[in-house]
């Protein structure tokens, strides 16, 4: 199986370094990014464009419906149908996101399949971080499963919600399989300053490209904006401007703040990765590095 993973904050240039490296060598993409799985979602999570899908074979984005839960159990096994595939016909498969659970849980073979759950102890569980807050259902872990604890970031409330819930359950959360993926790891580091400028210009080309639109059709669906696929960035603070509760100025700040405060979440998660080959893209062309890791 000849993959190659392309990680980094968004905006970074991955998705355009894959396109380039996939047409180059005849090779196909996978896609790590949990909003990208969602059809009709396509300028808020900066989905790659028809061009690019017409050029390269994209998987595992348009899977499921906005009101569908999916989570990085779903994922994996999505993403492994979507490597065998692309393995079968003898190609190479650049996995490219920025989504550091859907990253780990394919190459890393986390154990989420056998993870047990229990619907009513996680809506219990999510309504004590409602009113205690993540950081202390993640002490809770902490006492029962420390590594697992360890392994997740206890602002991200969703994911303390799950662990605990499977530590409850299980006594523990499992670590890892054994089947993981080895292939070379390239991360895209390029400078705060220029990061954060990409990221502004990222957010007000959504809107002239109709992100408005494309988040009022999603409100008119009646979509809970609870669920997972509307708590991506932007699309709250648009359903807000469109209830007249934000100007359109303040949405595209919001927005961007919303982005850059998560790109540097990215950073602190992929940077614990010690397999990670990191390079500035500004600096010098990562297709060499690319070139460089598969020869």
């Amino acid at each position: 199986m000849n993959v190659i993973a392309i990680v980094g904050p968004t905006a970074s240039g991955k998705s355009a370094l894959a396109l380039r490296a996939a047409e180059r060598a005849g090779g196909e993409i996978v896609s790590a990014d949990s909003r990208q799985v969602y059809r009709g979602m396509d300028i808020g999570t900066a989905k790659p464009s028809l061009a690019a899908q017409r050029a390269v074979r994209h998987h595992c984005i348009d899977l499921v419906d906005p009101g569908e839960l999916y989570d990085a159990a779903r994922y994996q096994r999505d993403a492994r149908a979507a490597l065998a595939d692309i393995a079968s016909r003898g190609l190479t498969a650049y996995l490219v996101g920025g989504t550091g659970l859907y990253v780990r849980a394919l190459l890393d073979g986390l154990a989420l399949d056998a993870a047990p759950t229990d619907p009513a102890l996680r809506a219990m569980l999510e309504a004590r971080a409602e009113l205690e807050g993540g950081p202390a259902l993640h002490r809770e872990l902490a006492r029962i499963d420390p590594a697992a604890a360890e392994r997740v970031d206890p602002r991200n409330v969703r994911r303390v919600v799950r662990y605990l819930e499977v530590a409850l359950l299980a006594g523990r959360v499992p670590a890892e399989r054994d089947a993981k993926i080895d292939c070379p790891r390239i991360g895209l580091d390029p400078p705060r300053a220029w990061l954060d400028a990409r990221i502004g210009a990222r957010v007000r080309r959504m809107v002239d490209d109709g992100v408005l639109a494309e988040t009022r059709r999603l409100v008119e669906r009646g979509l809970d904006p609870g669920l997972p696929s509307m708590s991506g960035h932007g699309y709250v603070h648009w359903a807000a401007h469109l209830r007249d509760e934000l100007t359109l100025e303040a949405a595209i700040a919001a927005t961007a703040k919303d982005v850059r405060a998560y790109s540097r979440r990215q950073l602190t998660w992929f940077r614990r990765d010690p397999d990670v080959r990191w390079i500035d893209p500004t600096a010098a062309d990562p297709l060499a590095l690319i070139d460089a890791v598969a020869a």
